[in-house]
């Protein structure tokens, strides 16, 4: 069970988690283009990309805004769900793997 538990963790929960990392970290990058004015909302590819990068963070940030309001334009939500995955990723997963030794 303990290997199973490992093999799952390590090939593909990890590796999804960096996933939605960078996948977060290009949303960030995105939103900051369009405030800074180097990127068009006007443009449709433009508009694509971004619909696709929040149709996979939106869905993680909502529940959080509701428990962390917004601190003037700073939305800190993202900031939280970025720390929670790190810290899932980090010390949760292998923390609950290491418990089935």
């Amino acid at each position: 069970m303990y290997d199973l538990l490992v093999a799952l963790y390590t090939y593909f929960l990890s590796p999804l988690i960096t996933l939605i990392f960078f996948i977060l970290l290009a949303y960030v990058i995105f939103g900051w283009l369009v405030v800074g004015g180097v990127v068009s909302m006007h443009n449709p590819t433009a508009r694509q990309i971004y619909q696709m990068l929040a149709s996979v963070i939106e869905p993680m940030a909502r529940p959080i805004r509701r428990v962390v309001p917004p601190l003037g334009q700073l939305d800190l939500s993202i900031f939280v769900l970025a720390l929670g995955l790190l810290f899932i990723q980090d010390w949760l997963l292998p923390t609950l793997i290491s418990a089935f030794r």
